[in-house]
């Protein structure tokens, strides 16, 4: 089986879980500003086992066990569960992220499950929804575009993001912080916002969201500033600097 072909059929079956668990949250850990469920693990579990039994030698970076070393420089980065908040308090705003990272493909998908929208894109051929093409949007003024934000990861982070909202918050048509960096940036490829910012990702929070942005004719880059990782997805017209 191809592995684009097999991730499609892993999120839809982790997913399924995801979906018959969704009003039955089984808590493990909280923290100040995030939480960790049983779900993010056993969706995790679903997603890698059916990928080991094609691809043994594959490696993995995911967001609950780590890093598994690969032989072949083919690299699988998965988040389970992103927007795991959310999904614990029974807001319907989340999703499952896998990239593939490989010597001769790469591509990447979220799956937002429960509105079934899968949102791919392969390196090279573009950036798609339910397989149908998509691209970003083309808003060109700061002041009407929609802003998707995140970082609330702990104190230095949020201290530096309301300095950024701060700048921002009145240039901008609208700011939208919705609990899912892999969405911010499949909306960001689908044109429903215009430009993100966010803070201190991990790479499972965004890299099958930069290949499809980048697919659908946007932008990706990160700086770090004070020692603080600042990821910015654009749609290539909006000129926005820190």
């Amino acid at each position: 089986m191809e592995r684009f072909n097999l991730a499609i059929e892993t999120v839809k079956k982790a997913s399924k879980y995801l979906r018959e668990k969704f009003m039955d949250s089984l808590k493990l850990k909280e923290f100040r500003y995030d939480i960790k469920l049983k779900q993010d693990f056993e969706s995790e579990k679903i997603i890698t086992e059916s990928i080991k039994k094609f691809f043994p030698e594959d490696g993995f970076l995911c967001e609950e066990t780590g890093f598994t070393e690969n032989k072949k420089n083919n690299l699988w980065v998965i988040d389970p569960l992103d927007g795991t908040l959310n999904f614990s308090r029974k807001i319907p705003h989340c999703c499952i992220s896998i990239a593939f990272l490989g010597e001769k493909e790469k591509f990447g998908i979220i799956y937002d499950f429960f509105r079934e929208e899968i949102f791919t894109g392969i390196k090279g051929t573009g950036a798609y929804l339910n397989d149908k093409k998509i691209q970003v949007s083309n808003v060109n003024r700061i002041e009407d575009a929609i802003l998707g934000i995140g970082f609330m990861i702990g104190e230095k982070e949020i201290n530096y993001g309301m300095d950024i909202l701060s700048k921002v918050i009145k240039k901008v048509k609208r700011i939208r912080m919705m609990g899912s960096a892999a969405l911010d940036f499949a909306y960001l490829s689908s044109g429903r916002i215009d430009f993100l910012i966010h803070l201190n990702l991990k790479r499972w929070d965004y890299e099958a969201g930069k290949i499809i942005l980048e697919e659908a004719g946007g932008n990706f880059y990160e700086e770090e500033k004070n020692g603080i990782k600042i990821i910015i997805g654009t749609n290539k017209k909006i000129d926005f600097k820190l």
